[in-house]
């Protein structure tokens, strides 16, 4: 378990562990594959509760990363969910958002076009690095 509580999930061939990584962050990691209709049922509740528990603990918790390095495909309904989240941070006053970093591997061409692209919707706050 995580220092807040979040509980990792398994959803048929997605999983998405929480656990806390260095200095404060944060660490998603989503293995598997997003292939279902409609990952939204299960991927906005949680990531919902990342974003809501990170606010709350903004002094113990200074960013997040996402890493997808393991995760060999996401649908287009799966990215949604993502944009859903980053989309939160840009509603919240400037000085209120957290950094997150989504970590991708250089081998698994849609993370590295749709992640990147999802950056430019959070420009300074998202950020997608490979690994």
């Amino acid at each position: 378990m995580n220092s807040l509580n979040l509980e990792s999930t398994t959803h048929g061939s997605t999983t998405i562990d929480i656990q806390d990584g260095a200095d404060g962050t944060l660490v998603l990691k989503f293995k598997g594959n997003i292939d279902q209709s409609n990952p939204g049922e299960f991927m906005d509740p949680l990531l919902d509760q990342v974003h809501d528990r990170v606010l709350a603990n903004a002094g113990k918790i200074t960013s997040v990363v996402a890493d997808f390095t393991e995760l060999q495909f996401c649908n287009s309904s799966g990215i949604k969910a993502l944009i859903n989240w980053v989309m939160k941070q840009m509603e919240m006053p400037p000085d209120s958002r957290y950094p997150v970093k989504f970590l991708y591997s250089k081998k698994v061409t849609w993370q590295q076009t749709s992640l990147k692209a999802i950056t430019f919707l959070a420009r300074g706050i998202v950020t997608a690095e490979p690994v």
